[in-house]
């Protein structure tokens, strides 16, 4: 218990006299945490340090020294048991040349160590000096413990005083931060650290003063030089001090970095590349369509071939699709649009997806589904992607003439999908590896078609952004496998009022303007259109998209978002704006076909927005889509 402060000289010293604070600094002398007292020195006939009064000591005095009613009593009077010749030796040094000594020393009758700070005060001849000290044994302990640590260069220890103010620094704290010991003693931790990180450093104070210690935290330091630092640390409290623990890990956060920035750049890589593809594969897509629908039907020669090629582009697309969304998943970019949907519509759908590719290896497809209905929440189009893929990977991966079976069952809180094949097989020790972004099981290159391993990685994410787990079973090599989808199920919707209306079919001529920079894309779209009996323009350019709306007046236009001197964009925003823009619909032609794509080119203006290449189907819709909206509209 610190003494009540009540102490007072002696003498009776002179109000304002050197052994009385004055009234303003009254309340600093008795509420500060350092020990303080003022003593005045005795010397003898020879003008050596005799002996020394205490004339005054303020409360922390007690608790710092463990020495009690000390005021008017001798230091030859006290128990420091032969300690005192020591400090009459340091003070009368004081009292006598007028120069302060700031010195860490330990008493051994009291068995503590104390940070001394003594000078003297008033008239030399007075022989008053003032010493400040404080209580260091807990730290000089922890110092003996840690031995070589405080020498060593690869970890930091920091010793927190009162108010967290450095009272210690060891080597490997000073070649980290640049500060010497003398320069960093004193600073506190708002002055070490930037203010971003000044809400970590807050909680490491909270959670050492009512646990005892952190646990361990990152954060930057701030170096004397004003430059920034990695630190992982941790602290804890030890007596009155706290005692930090710091690990430089600057360069494993910039390998970090490096690491976080290539992957950006190979997302960014993966998008650019996949939408780049898109456009080369436009113009083929409409060439094989204008092919199909231009050869006699007794070209079977030309007609198959057109069949074939239709089929490898449709597998060139899916590749292309593939690596656009893992480049979003990476990104963070999906989005689910979530709604209840029954499981048996998404299988219908993946199904039908592959049903082309499954029959062209005359496998023999069992579905399997159970009598009651079974529904899930979730995105239909990328459910069914889904087990598409699923599907896809069992055709490739089966020997020709192989069974393939797909079947579903409705369990408690869960629906469970699977998908066998009595195909090649997969080695146990790669099994774990399969859902991985570019792996591919060693042997099965020389099996099938093989492909960018990215299918069954894709399958992963997207099951998992549905909430649900993907396995795989596999006995070995030519021993098939099976894939097992765990969804989670939902209760069915209510009855929706009403039917769907399917959209109208084209009919009758229109006057349509193509606007591509690629000159294949808008030639072969133009000629698509021109066969279905309908007038088409073309442009280059934004610009000349502009001025071919005021010469030709067209019913619909199709704008590619990507051309140069100016783009779909700002060319459809200038087509709204003439006299008779708004009776044109206008539909986006773009390889981007993410929401936040949809919403910029619903911003622009646009009336639809459709992504590269195009079946004849998705034209068509398109087409009947605008046709029906030009009766309804302006």
């Amino acid at each position: 218990m610190k003494p009540s402060p009540t102490h007072r000289c002696t003498e009776a010293p002179q109000a304002g006299g050197p052994c009385t604070p004055g009234g303003e600094y009254q309340a600093l002398f008795d509420a500060t945490d350092e020990g303080f007292c003022i003593i005045r020195m005795l010397f003898d006939a020879e003008g050596q340090p005799a002996d020394g009064v205490f004339l005054r000591a303020n409360p922390s005095f007690e608790h710092q020294s463990g020495l009690r009613d000390v005021i008017g009593r001798h230091m030859s009077a006290l128990p420091l048991a032969g300690d005192e010749e020591h400090w009459l030796q340091v003070f009368g040094t004081v009292a006598r040349s007028g120069q302060s000594i700031h010195m860490s020393d330990r008493s051994e009758p009291l068995g503590r160590w104390f940070d001394v700070h003594a000078f003297r005060i008033g008239e030399p001849g007075q022989a008053l000096v003032a010493v400040r000290f404080s209580d260091i044994t807990h730290r000089r302990r922890i110092e003996e413990r840690l031995g070589s640590v405080r020498r060593t260069k690869t970890v930091g220890v920091l010793f927190w005083g009162e108010g967290f103010r450095l009272v210690e620094v060891n080597d490997g704290f000073q070649e980290m931060s640049g500060y010497a010991r003398a320069e960093a003693v004193g600073l506190t931790w708002q002055q070490l650290t930037p203010p971003e990180f000044h809400a970590v450093s807050r909680s490491a104070v909270q959670q050492v003063m009512k646990h005892g210690e952190t646990a361990p935290y990152e954060k930057q330091y701030i170096r004397k030089d004003g430059s920034r630092w990695w630190g992982l640390f941790a602290a804890r409290r030890v007596g009155d001090e706290v005692v930090e623990f710091v690990l430089d890990v600057t360069e494993r956060k910039r390998a970090e970095e490096a690491l976080r920035q290539a992957d950006r750049h190979k997302d960014e890589f993966l998008a650019t590349l996949a939408h780049e593809l898109r456009n080369p594969l436009a113009p083929i897509r409409n060439g094989l369509q204008i092919l199909r629908l231009t050869l006699p039907r007794e070209a079977e020669a030309p007609l198959r071939t057109v069949g074939m090629m239709d089929r490898q582009l449709d597998h060139l697309v899916r590749l292309v699709d593939d690596l656009l969304d893992i480049a979003r998943i990476g990104a963070g970019k999906v989005r689910i649009e979530r709604q209840v949907v029954s499981l048996r519509d998404v299988l219908a759908r993946s199904v039908e997806a592959t049903q082309a590719a499954i029959d062209a290896r005359r496998h023999r497809l069992d579905v399997e589904l159970p009598p009651q209905e079974c529904h899930v929440e979730g995105d239909l189009d990328r459910l069914a992607q889904v087990f598409s893929n699923l599907l896809s990977n069992a055709a490739k991966y089966t020997p020709p003439g192989g069974r393939i079976r797909l079947e579903f069952e409705a369990q408690p809180g869960e629906a469970l999908v699977g998908v066998s094949d009595t195909g090649i097989g997969i080695p146990k020790e790669q099994q774990e590896r399969v859902f991985e972004l570019f792996s591919q099981v060693s042997d099965h290159r020389r099996h099938a078609e093989g492909g960018l391993g990215i299918g069954l990685s894709l399958v992963h994410s997207l099951v998992k952004l549905h909430g649900g787990s993907v396995s795989v079973e596999s006995a070995g090599p030519g021993q098939g496998s099976r894939f097992c989808v765990r969804l989670p199920r939902v209760a069915a919707p209510g009855q929706a009022a009403g039917g769907g209306v399917e959209a109208p079919r084209a009919g009758g001529a229109c006057r349509i303007l193509i606007a591509d920079d690629n000159a294949d894309a808008a030639e072969t779209l133009a000629m698509l259109f021109a066969a279905g009996g309908h007038e088409v323009a073309t442009a280059c350019d934004g610009v000349e998209a502009i001025a071919r709306v005021k010469e030709f007046q067209p019913e619909i236009a199709f704008l590619d978002i990507g051309m140069p001197v100016m783009g779909g964009l700002e060319a459809a925003r200038q087509i709204r704006g003439l006299p008779a823009g708004d009776r044109v619909r206008l539909v986006a032609l773009t390889g981007w076909g993410q929401p936040a794509d949809r919403e910029r080119t619903r911003e622009a203006g646009f009336d639809l927005h459709l992504v590269k290449p195009l079946t004849l189907e998705a034209l068509q819709d398109a087409l009947a889509q605008m046709r029906s909206a030009r009766k309804g509209g302006p």
